[in-house]
């Protein structure tokens, strides 16, 4: 069997278009154009792996000097291929254009440490898996930011994820980050997602939203707790008077990322992607953004700013007659 780890043994067309989630008949193409180096004997190509990195990581194979201006070097050799063949018709053209485009992706990705573009989490399986493998898989620490959180500290989601963590004594500290559920900011929550009659207080109180809350905080109560009798697990959790930018999971392996928005889909009746409907990202928690994530997180979480209020779990808890 070919070992398609091996840059000496060649691969066939089947192979490249799995490689590169084309067709074979596109592969072919860009065989018959040059875009893959290879040689041919009879009707066989041999392609080998070198090549095809060639095309993945262009980088590696094309190094250019600090001083020179040549173009970066994803672009590079797709140019000298369109030079070549001014007779190419349209779709090798068009071919040429996707797989610059399709290469300049991968390098920009993976230079800034995405590992992933996730679905959105209230509508894909996977996403919330992906996260649940990552979260079962954490040591040390884990960092969480958000309005509610409430697949953390309801009763669902990924509740059972850090109670087993409890239950194990895991060596794992937990942080978060939620909004005060009795500011002004989980009140403007509520009304895009319920309706302007929650701007009453009393509503309010009484609605879906603060509800939520209020049972995510017994949860935290119990947890906390919990957390006390062990001797590695831990948890911590502060609220704050301040609109999270972004829905944050760390690990010290992966960080997911998802924007917090007001919009919402044309076709929504009612509430706003406010969480759950938009992509998700992943990135490596060693890149520089998941860096800048952690500075953020940090901040807010430290109290350091006078305009951004945090409060403990106790404050919280008396302001919504929970006991812990």
């Amino acid at each position: 069997m070919m070992n398609i780890g091996d840059d000496n043994m060649s691969l066939s067309v089947r192979d490249v278009a799995v490689r590169l989630n084309v067709s074979e008949k596109t592969v072919y193409k860009w065989l018959k154009i040059g875009l893959i180096p290879a040689s041919r004997i009879g009707k066989s190509w041999m392609i080998t792996e070198e090549s095809i990195q060639s095309l993945i990581q262009p980088s590696l194979n094309n190094t250019v000097g600090p001083s020179t201006n040549m173009p970066p070097p994803a672009i590079a050799p797709i140019r000298a291929v369109s030079a070549a063949s001014p007779d190419a018709n349209n779709a090798q053209r068009q071919d040429t254009e996707y797989l610059a485009r399709f290469t300049n992706v991968l390098t920009g990705a993976i230079s800034q440490g995405v590992n992933g573009v996730l679905g959105p989490r209230a509508s894909d399986p996977a996403t919330s898996a992906t996260i649940a493998t990552a979260l079962e898989n954490a040591y040390n620490e884990v960092i969480l930011q958000g309005i509610g959180l409430r697949e953390f500290f309801g009763d669902r989601g990924h509740t059972a994820i850090l109670k087993q963590m409890a239950a194990e004594d895991r060596a794992v500290q937990i942080r978060a980050i939620l909004v005060n559920p009795v500011s002004e900011f989980a009140r403007a929550r509520a009304v895009a997602e319920d309706g302007a009659q929650f701007e009453d207080e009393d509503r309010f109180k009484a609605g879906p939203l603060y509800n939520d809350s209020w049972r995510s905080l017994n949860v935290i109560a119990a947890m906390k707790k919990d957390a006390e009798s062990r001797s590695h697990f831990g948890i911590d959790v502060r609220f704050v008077d301040h609109w999270p930018s972004v829905y944050l999971v760390m690990t010290p392996e992966s960080t997911f990322v998802e924007t917090y928005q007001f919009g919402k889909p044309n076709a929504a009746v009612d509430g706003s992607s406010i969480d759950g409907l938009v992509p998700m990202f992943q990135f490596q928690s060693s890149s520089s953004y998941a860096s800048i994530l952690r500075q953020h997180f940090d901040y807010i979480w430290s109290g350091a700013n006078p305009h951004v209020k945090t409060h403990s779990l106790a404050d919280i808890a008396e302001a919504m007659q929970v006991i812990v």
